[in-house]
């Protein structure tokens, strides 16, 4: 009836709009199929991305290195906290055997063009201090 909302017509929504933003590309493009135009995001990604190669390649080392560190520090701070705080030993070499092994997994998955056993006696070095 009276009371309920009527619906504009396009004419009287397109005075209210305007004529909009024409596309980055252009009208055409958007009107295409998606077949004929493929992925043109993907390959400006692509270009940008040779560009920042190495500097993709040194965050990566950095992160790879920076979680080593924050897995070593929380060993540390676990083996203290349990022997000083609890007087619990067992828990302080769970606590490392857990931490430590996320590192090797960590190490395993981040780097690559070692040999396992070779990165298996990086970790070692890096966490017989903790056992001792």
């Amino acid at each position: 009836g009276k009371d309920s909302p009527t619906i504009n017509n396009s004419s009287e929504t397109s005075g209210l709009l305007g004529s909009g933003e024409m596309p980055f590309i252009g009208e055409h493009m958007l009107l295409q199929a998606t077949a004929a135009a493929p992925g043109l995001h993907v390959q400006l990604f692509r270009r940008l991305q040779a560009k920042w190669q190495c500097y993709d390649a040194y965050c990566r080392v950095c992160m790879a290195l920076g979680v080593n560190q924050i897995l070593q520090a929380l060993s540390y701070y676990g083996i203290v906290h349990t022997l000083v705080e609890n007087r619990s030993p067992t828990c302080g070499y769970a606590l490392l055997l857990v931490f430590q092994s996320a590192a090797i997994a960590l190490m395993v998955l981040d780097v690559s063009g070692l040999r396992r056993r070779h990165l298996f006696a990086v970790q070692a070095v890096g966490t017989l201090p903790a056992f001792l």
